[in-house]
């Protein structure tokens, strides 16, 4: 019988070595980057596109999503991440060089998949009872300046016209700006920082409501000052900067890998 009680042992030992703790954050958002991913490596459909927002919170079950946008000729907020129309679509240019009715027409990646507007993706999650995040593009770089304020302003309230106040005002508007964010017409701002005392003090400044910040410029040092106010963390895609991320306890995670984000956080 020592022989088996030693097999025993031994096999508990292994399978516990094994076993991985997670650390459960009930109150961390798991919001899915461009919908799916913004890596293609990673992307059932292209960043951006409505099919993969859907499949980030229909079929992977995200608190919401991280969309990027950008504003055409016109003064119609749209659905694009890159400078140039040449780097993800059959277009080439900007954005800005094209009405809402041209550049919807643009394929994505190769794909059947269309740029879309940002008016039908919100009403979209909202009858979801999801969130947004709005990382607003807000440079020009076929015109090499930065992007009317006004137009921005007009076009998202556009966007939010046909939407309940309660949902309008979980919609996070974000940019590294502080300039652009004061000048924007919208109840919930996060300001993009790559410096954490700098960028808290400027979120307590100017009354902003949360800041972003990439994995590799936050450490547990930093954690006194970012637990003092609502933060968020990109640059998340393997399992390994998944957990990184989860052991400094964000708010929001903005996240490459969906399913394994939601897997340790719930």
């Amino acid at each position: 019988m020592k022989w088996y009680s030693v097999f025993v042992i031994v096999l508990v030992l292994l399978q516990n070595s094994c076993t991985k703790s997670n650390t459960v954050t009930p109150n961390v958002e798991v919001l899915g980057h461009a919908g799916i991913s913004l890596h293609r490596d990673r992307a059932v459909f292209p960043a951006n596109s409505f099919e993969s927002i859907r499949y980030a919170i229909d079929i992977l079950d995200a608190d919401g999503v991280e969309v990027d946008v950008q504003l055409t000729k016109d003064s119609v907020l749209v659905l694009y991440h890159d400078k140039y129309l040449d780097y993800s679509t059959d277009f080439s240019g900007c954005v800005s060089q094209f009405s809402y009715q041209e550049i919807k027409a643009a394929n994505l990646d190769n794909t059947n998949c269309k740029i879309i507007g940002l008016e039908p993706v919100l009403k979209y999650i909202e009858s979801r009872g999801k969130s947004v995040f709005l990382d607003i593009k807000s440079y020009d770089y076929c015109q090499e300046k930065a992007t009317s304020i006004t137009g921005f302003n007009y076009a998202l309230e556009n966007s939010k016209s046909k939407l309940t106040q309660l949902f309008i005002e979980k919609i996070i508007v974000s940019n590294a700006s502080t300039s652009f964010l004061n000048q924007l017409n919208h109840p919930n701002k996060c300001l993009e920082i790559s410096n954490v005392t700098t960028g808290v003090n400027k979120l307590k400044a100017f009354g902003f409501q949360s800041v972003l910040i990439n994995l590799t410029n936050v450490s547990k040092d930093d954690l006194i000052q970012l637990n003092s106010v609502k933060w968020g963390v990109l640059g998340v895609k393997d399992e390994w900067t998944i957990d990184d991320a989860i052991k400094l306890v964000p708010k929001f995670i903005i996240t490459d890998n969906i399913a394994y984000t939601n897997k340790v956080t719930n």
